[in-house]
């Protein structure tokens, strides 16, 4: 595909004018006006669910049984850059997820954190920066992990999704090795978490830049490992080599070798009508461990994917054992579960499910 859909839609997100009340921001203080909790954890803490790890093709639980996740992308206080231009506001995050875990019945979350090179036009963002820069928001993605730890069985993929140390083609630098160190050194005793290197791999529709695409994570990978330690080697998720992430072929022969290739899974994300399925989920998982991380209902110019669509590769993905999340919990960043009744960075939206978010719940509500 020569659009990622998410991305295309996230980028309209992110190119957005602010809000109209939102207020011009203190240049002295990225966060100037937030309110902290008195007592704000510094790490995350609650029950451990146990360490995932990889068996073969396989993600599988503390005791040996596949890992059955299923559940929804959770944006962070910055939520699609929709708030990034007031105060963060880290309570209605919270909120989504007590929602989307205890009464959408969601398992597995997949966090996208996001930062921006710069305040951006208009009255600019208020808080923007990366977790080396902020350290409030630093705190704030502890506080947002944390509070998924205190939910028993519930795990969450951390995902870079918007960050400047990217490459030109989204793929993790250097600087992103950094910021993936402080951020895996901070939860390397944290059981419920894995680890989602970036979002997706861009203008590599030939494939021709495979192995570019496998140095960068691999390096990446070994930056994590060195700071985790061995006998907790967290789950790392790798995304494909082309097409926007959607397509793994190049790891059935090119695993990643990092810290030994111990506990890598394969994450793709599908936009895709029900005939490529074989070839994007079903031929990689055969060899590999795949997490399905996004799928949503789009038909624009970029891709088409429709309601049946996404139930095939649902039926396909429990069949196969592979773990999804949806696309996306939010009211402002398309294709939405919920709707936007414009209080969304305050925290009183009601929370309302689309007709994509009914789906999502209905299915969440069905045993697996």
């Amino acid at each position: 595909m020569a659009v990622c859909v998410a991305c295309a839609l996230a980028v309209s997100c992110h190119q957005q004018a602010p809000p109209a009340s939102s207020p011009a921001p203190d240049a002295a203080s990225p966060t100037a006006g937030r309110t902290l909790p008195e007592a704000e954890p510094p790490m995350p803490t609650g029950p451990i669910t146990g360490w995932l790890r990889v068996e073969g093709n396989r993600i599988v639980l503390p005791n040996g049984k596949p890992f059955h996740g299923r559940g929804v992308n959770m944006h962070d206080t910055r939520s699609c850059d929709s708030c990034s231009w007031e105060p963060p506001h880290v309570e209605p995050v919270l909120r989504r997820i007590d929602a989307v875990v205890d009464d959408w019945h969601a398992n597995f979350i997949r966090l996208l954190l996001e930062s921006y090179p710069d305040k951006g036009s208009g009255h600019g963002r208020v808080h923007y920066r990366g977790v080396l820069e902020d350290e409030d928001y630093f705190s704030d993605v502890m506080r947002i992990i944390g509070h998924v730890g205190k939910k028993p069985g519930v795990y969450v993929l951390v995902s870079l999704w918007h960050e400047p140390s990217f490459g030109p083609r989204g793929l993790p630098s250097a600087r992103t090795a950094l910021v993936w160190k402080k951020l895996a050194g901070a939860l390397k005793d944290m059981p419920f978490v894995l680890f989602g290197l970036v979002n997706e791999p861009e203008n590599n529709e030939d494939g021709k830049l495979d192995g570019e695409v496998w140095k960068a994570m691999n390096d990446t990978v070994a930056a994590i490992r060195s700071v985790e330690r061995p006998e907790r080697r967290h789950v790392i998720t790798v995304q494909g080599t082309r097409a926007w992430g959607r397509v793994l072929d190049y790891y059935i022969d090119h695993p990643i070798t990092a810290g030994g290739g111990v506990n890598i899974a394969y994450e793709t994300h599908i936009y895709n009508r029900a005939t490529s399925f074989d070839a994007l989920v079903r031929k990689p998982a055969a060899k590999l461990p795949v997490i399905l991380g996004e799928v949503g209902p789009v038909d624009d110019a970029s891709a088409t994917m429709f309601p049946e669509d996404i139930e095939k590769l649902w039926d396909l993905a429990e069949r196969l054992g592979i773990p999804w999340t949806a696309y996306t919990f939010h009211a402002k960043c398309p294709p939405n579960m919920l709707v936007d009744d414009d209080t969304w960075c305050g925290g009183t939206s009601s929370l309302v499910p689309t007709p994509w978010g009914r789906m999502v719940k209905a299915r969440l509500a069905r045993p697996w």
